[in-house]
């Protein structure tokens, strides 16, 4: 019963895999590399999450993994502001997304690679960042939740010291109109399982909406 449980949620899984890959794909085929590509409204908006991140950790001479690394922009934002890693690797599901960020950034480790797929990480990198990544709302797919929760341990697992993930707030932007498309993560809910994982745990929900009210947890082994 138990392995058959774990036979279906690996279906759905990977039925939801192929459902982005496609997502992304088609984009991509008709915008190319723009940031609507990846579902960003500005390049403005993509810098100032970038920023929060920056502002979160230190970056400087340490080793990075970008999960749902899209075509690097990270790379290039951290290297814009003077940050530059001892060694980068970007995990994204999307081989296009891999492809363009391998031309953009020819001498960094760009993979395909689904998280949700992996069994057992060892770490690969100091820093972990994962941008993006859990804002889609499955509905009747699968439960956001648990698979929100899967990510984050597993890529905790990924890295040795620190994790930094996004979330969109479920506390709105009342100016801003509520999406059935994207999931709205309970911050205090979220806090509570980064704490069974670490009990070094920050949580920011103090920056401005980009256009929705947003926050980050920073995950810290002991």
């Amino acid at each position: 019963m138990i392995d058959e449980q774990r036979n279906v949620m690996n279906d759905e899984l990977l039925a939801i895999a192929k459902s982005t890959v496609a997502r992304y794909s088609d984009r991509y085929k008709k915008l190319g590399r723009h940031v609507h590509t990846l579902g960003w409204g500005s390049e403005q908006q993509q810098h100032y999450r970038f920023d929060q991140v920056l502002r979160a950790t230190t970056l400087h001479e340490k080793s990075i993994l970008d999960i749902g690394c899209g075509f690097g922009d990270f790379l290039s934002s951290c290297l814009d502001a003077g940050y530059k890693p001892q060694h980068y690797t970007g995990w994204d599901i999307n081989p296009d997304l891999i492809a363009e960020a391998k031309q953009q950034h020819p001498s960094s480790n760009f993979v395909v690679l689904n998280l949700a797929d992996q069994e057992k990480l060892e770490p690969v990198a100091e820093i972990g960042v994962m941008l993006g990544v859990l804002n889609l709302n499955f509905k009747e797919a699968y439960d956001n939740m648990a698979f929100s929760k899967i990510m984050i341990e597993k890529a905790f697992s990924a890295v040795s010291e620190t994790l930094v993930v996004d979330f969109l707030s479920l506390y709105r932007t009342s100016s801003y109109p509520e999406e059935d498309v994207v999931y709205y993560h309970d911050p205090a809910e979220m806090l509570a399982f980064a704490l069974e994982l670490t009990p070094n745990v920050r949580l920011l929900h103090d920056y401005s909406p980009i256009p929705q009210k947003e926050f980050m947890l920073v995950l810290e082994h002991v």
